[in-house]
């Protein structure tokens, strides 16, 4: 069993697709971490949250929608990982689908 604090949010956009639907209802823990290769909540701006795996490294931060017919890989450098800022806000532990 996860522990933790924990919200939910409806997917909006294609971007994640096919593992994760527009509708769907992803169930995220709360934190400000995630392992490279797992699919975070990520704010941006303070203002857009986006569900994509994670590729962290010292130059930046990599968001990468599963769909790239829809969405290319964005790297975010380190100054504007600060400046703008990016902020991981969870980590995604399950996806809900209602058929």
């Amino acid at each position: 069993m996860i522990s933790g604090k924990f919200f939910a949010l409806r997917v909006c956009g294609h971007s994640m697709e096919p593992r994760i639907q527009e509708g769907d209802v992803v169930i995220v823990r709360r934190q400000n971490y995630v392992e490279n290769g797992e699919i975070a909540i990520v704010l941006i701006d303070g203002e857009e949250a986006t569900a994509k795996e994670v590729k962290e490294s010292a130059d930046g931060i990599t968001l990468i929608g599963h769909n790239t017919a829809v969405y290319t890989p964005h790297f975010y450098s380190a100054q504007e990982v600060k400046n703008l800022p990016v902020q991981i806000i969870g980590r995604v532990v399950q996806s809900i689908r209602k058929f």
